[in-house]
C-alpha cells in the first residue's frame, strides 16, 4: 500500500480501502505502508518522510516502509532492531514502534 502525496493527505484513505480490496481480491498480503506514513505524521510532523517532490520517500520514509515491510511479512515486531540505516536511534525507535503499531492495528493482531 502506497502513502498518500505529501500535499495531498487525504488520499490515504482511498488509497488503504482500494489496496485492501485488491488484495483480498487476490489473496494477495498487503503492506499497510501508507497507513504508517499517515500514523508517523500525526505523531511527529515535524520528521520529513518525503523528498522534495513530496511522492518518493526520504531515507526516513524508506525505513519506515521497511519497517512494517519486515512487520509485515514476518508477523514479528522491528521494534527494538539494530539496524537504524544511519538514522538518530531514537527516531529509528519511533518508525520501528509506528510500523508495529498500524501492522497491529491493520491484520488486528493484538
Amino acid at each position: 500500500m502506497t502513502w498518500a502525496y505529501k500535499d495531498k493527505p487525504e488520499m490515504t484513505a482511498q488509497l488503504a480501502e482500494e489496496y485492501t480490496i485488491a488484495g483480498n481480491s487476490n489473496d494477495a498480503l498487503v503492506i499497510p505502508a501508507g497507513l504508517a506514513f499517515a500514523k508517523a505524521i500525526a505523531k511527529r510532523s515535524e520528521l520529513e518522510l518525503y523528498q522534495s517532490d513530496k511522492r518518493h520517500p526520504s531515507l526516513l520514509g524508506t525505513y519506515l516502509a521497511a519497517c512494517t515491510s519486515y512487520a509485515s511479512i514476518y508477523q514479528k515486531s522491528p521494534v527494538g532492531n539494530r539496524y537504524t540505516a544511519g538514522l538518530d536511534p531514537a527516531v529509528a525507535r519511533f518508525l520501528q514502534t509506528i510500523a508495529e503499531e498500524t501492522v497491529r492495528e491493520y491484520f488486528d493482531r493484538g
